[in-house]
This record gives structure tokens, sequence and C-alpha cells, in this order.
């Protein structure tokens, strides 16, 4: 109630000052000033199967995670792992706001994100044009020292791409078994998400016949019976996990809103900044701020 007080009594004062208040609460929320409460409702999901409500879980905060506001310096590769949370819960939509095709193939980014992406926008969209290089720079991450769940995640979706059946399998298995070493906190390494948004991402892509030979992950951060459900559940209803109640309703409308489409711009570009190198300045990033605009004015 506090954050929320404070973020709507900000949202008023900018407002005097010419700034729209969904725009102030989009981006006061985006900055941390009001936090879903998942560690607890994710141990509340483990304590029973409601699979419906694990899936609102995940939904409300992927949701959360996508609003707009904070710059994160790089370009629309930003997003991928809430990507990922979007297919589990079947917000399929979601990747096509996120990596809306006419931005072509990321380039500015932490390299898993931008090789993934790349992976995900050329089979998505089944552009012939961009899949060479994003298969090159895919087969040369694979051989690389980054994190083993990285490799597995970039190694699965280029088994998806031959419909390797083996591969999926096993690379689920290893993404699964090295998240648990990756710098997340203990509740996140609790339920790999990532991992079940490419099995639901697989259920979409293949035929029937040769999804059902990809094999699930044995792991403990994996859950066959979420997964067995959402393959009952291709199109499960969006639900949020915590509905806010009055005067909070505004909230609500926030999240389930369609997700801000992603917008990059060049801001160093004509820089007289001594400092700004020219690659610098050819940098491409999210726009934070064109984004929060938009994403307001549609809601």
């Amino acid at each position: 109630m506090i954050n929320y007080e404070e973020i709507l009594n900000k949202a008023k004062e900018r407002a005097d000052q010419g700034f729209g208040v969904l725009e102030v609460m989009v981006r006061s929320i985006s900055y941390g000033l009001l936090k879903t409460d998942y560690d607890r409702w994710l141990n509340e999901c483990f304590s029973h199967q409601g699979w419906q409500k694990w899936n609102d879980l995940i939904f409300q905060q992927m949701r959360d995670n996508l609003l707009p506001g904070c710059a994160g310096g790089r370009d629309h590769s930003t997003n991928l792992l809430h990507i990922l949370e979007a297919f589990a819960c079947g917000d399929n939509e979601t990747i096509e706001r996120i990596l809306p095709h006419e931005l072509g193939l990321t380039k500015n980014g932490y390299p898993f994100y931008v090789v993934m992406s790349n992976l995900l926008m050329a089979i998505w969209y089944k552009d012939e044009k961009l899949l060479p290089k994003a298969l090159t720079a895919a087969e040369k991450f694979i051989g690389t020292k980054k994190p083993q769940w990285e490799r597995s995640g970039v190694a699965f979706i280029l088994a998806l791409h031959t419909e390797d059946v083996e591969g999926m399998g096993e690379n689920l298995q290893k993404m699964c078994a090295g998240y648990m070493r990756a710098d997340f906190s203990k509740s996140l390494k609790q339920l790999c998400v990532p991992a079940h948004g490419l099995y639901c991402l697989a259920k979409k892509l293949l035929s029937a016949e040769i999804f059902q030979q990809v094999k699930m992950p044995e792991h403990k951060n994996f859950s066959q019976g979420f997964a067995n459900w959402r393959n009952e559940n291709p199109h499960p209803v969006l639900n949020l996990y915590f509905e806010y109640p009055e005067p909070l309703e505004t909230l609500n409308q926030i999240y389930k809103a369609p997700v801000a489409k992603s917008i990059i711009s060049q801001p160093h570009l004509h820089s007289d900044n001594p400092y700004h190198s020219s690659q610098l300045k050819k940098k491409w990033y999210l726009d934070e701020r064109a984004m929060v605009k938009a994403f307001a004015e549609d809601m």
C-alpha cells in the first residue's frame, strides 16, 4: 500500500508538470517502487498443484518484468528471458511485441541474449534472410565457455530447427542443471521457467508426432506436472495471480495490457561528446521513454 501511494502521489505531482499519470506510474513500477511478492507466491504454488495458478504467477511476473521505463543499455535483445517466460504461460504473441520483425537482428546486448533473440526471430518469422547469420552465431556460441545453461538453451533451439528430438531432450536437461549454478536468486532457481518456455515453444512449432518424442527434463526445477498440464492446455486463460483491490485496480489494467512494443533509437548518434567513440554513436538502444509513452497511449 505504501509503495502504491508513493507511486500515485508521484504520478499526480508529475501530472501537474505536464506528464501523463499512467506514464509516471509505469515508469515508477519499472524502477522498482512496487514489487511483486514472487518468492512467497511461488512457495504457495509449490504447496499445491493448481496448475492454472502456476500459470497465473508466471504470467504476472513476466508482465511485471516487461513494463518499460528502466533503461538497460541494450537493444531489443534485452527482454529475451521474458519471451521464454511468455511461452511458458501461453502468451505467445508477446515475442512479436518484444522482437518485432521490422527491427531486424539484435546487436547490442549480452551475448546469450543477442544470439538467442536472433535465432528466435529467424525461426519464428521463418525468415530465410536472417537465418544464416543467426545459425552461424549460434553454432559459434555453443562452442564457447559461456555458462552451461546458456549454451544449452541455444543448442536446444538449434536442435528444434533441425527437429533433432534427442538433442532437444538432452539440452533441456543440461539447461535445468546449469540453471542451478547461474547467478539467480534461490527462489528463481526453484523453477526453471526458461526451460518450460522452450518446451512449450517446441510443442507449438513441431508436429504432434515429433513433439511427443521430446523427452522432458528430470530435474527438481522442472515440473513435469505443469508441463503436462500445458500440453493439454495450449491456450490457457491468462490471469493475474494476484488481483489488486481498489484503489489499486489500475495496476491490474497495466499488467493485463498488451506488452509495450520494442522501439529502438541511437541516442548518441549526433553526440559531440569527445568520449563517445564512433562505435558507441552507432549503437542502438531500447528507447524506454518512447515505449512508456506508446504503452500509456495504447491503454
